[in-house]
């Protein structure tokens, strides 16, 4: 296996892409709370990535989101997260001040909000799976064995 927080990004990056994918292919039978859910897994990507870079968010913690602008979110979110991760030896004990949604300040390891963010999306892709197997929807798998069995993985360069 390689660096396991490259290996978190990918599979964040590829549990993403496959539950919009998912989401798009059932777009008229999709129960809103899940494009509600979906809309919150981009927007706390964009929030912690935006605190990492010291920059206040373009997105509240639960706004909504049309499923194109979940994609073009995920797609933002992973890039940058990519590179804050190519970052990560030269940053990893860099101790990050921020604010939470509730105006609360903290301060966390750089490492320690990439693992949080990197996780976080794996707990509300399993209420968005819940979610549809409640409305006769079959879910996908999402779970990170899938995907180091199904898929060629590119490296972080």
């Amino acid at each position: 296996m390689s660096d396991p927080l490259v290996q978190l990004w990918l599979y964040n990056d590829w549990a993403n892409g496959l539950l919009i994918a998912k989401m798009k292919k059932e777009a008229e039978r999709l129960p809103a709370n899940c494009l509600r859910l979906l809309s919150h897994i981009m927007n706390a990507q964009l929030i912690w990535l935006y605190r990492l870079n010291s920059q206040p968010s373009p997105v509240g913690v639960w706004d909504e989101h049309s499923l194109v602008k979940c994609e073009h979110y995920h797609q933002l979110a992973s890039t940058g997260l990519g590179i804050k991760i190519k970052e990560y030896n030269t940053r990893a004990s860099e101790v990050v001040s921020y604010q939470n949604t509730k105006h609360e300040h903290f301060q966390n390891l750089y490492g320690d909000l990439l693992l949080h963010v990197l996780n976080h999306g794996t707990y509300h892709r399993a209420q968005i799976a819940t979610e549809m197997r409640n409305n006769g929807i079959e879910p996908i798998n999402t779970d990170y064995i899938s995907f180091v069995r199904n898929r060629e993985r590119p490296r972080l360069t």
